[in-house]
């Protein structure tokens, strides 16, 4: 313990090969030492500050989503359990039209991620397609 954390100056040469090596190691130690010592913040709310955008498509808004989850939270947006605690959150921060087809869904549906962005991307497909039947009227 005391060659890796020594007390006192331990007078480590830089240019001499061994010492080198121990300053390098004590180093990353150091800087283990402060990426770990402070346990990550959870902002639980930067998730519900994410909201749609009108000409956003679904699966922008779905990246975006995992994304702040990644960074704010201890989220894992790729495993199960961290889809289906993402489902909610994606239904009730969609944009007005695709969140009343999203609260539809029952069951097991609700949960699955998949399946509400295939409905979801059906009502922007949907949208879109209605804007143009307008726009030739």
């Amino acid at each position: 313990l005391d060659i890796n954390f020594p007390t006192v100056n331990p007078k480590w040469d830089p240019n001499v090969p061994m010492f080198r090596e121990r300053l390098n190691r004590y180093q990353q130690w150091i800087l283990y030492g402060i990426r770990n010592a402070i346990p990550k913040v959870i902002h639980m709310s930067k998730l519900f500050e994410i909201k749609q955008d009108g000409k956003e498509s679904p699966t922008e808004f779905l990246n975006r989503l995992k994304e702040t989850a990644r960074k704010y939270t201890n989220l894992d947006p790729e495993t199960e359990e961290g889809k289906t605690q993402l489902a909610p959150i994606f239904v009730g921060q969609s944009s007005d039209d695709i969140r009343r087809k999203l609260q539809q869904a029952q069951g097991q549906d609700q949960y699955d991620l998949g399946k509400l962005l295939d409905v979801a991307w059906g009502v922007y497909q949907n949208r879109e397609s209605q804007q143009e039947i307008t726009k030739q009227k």
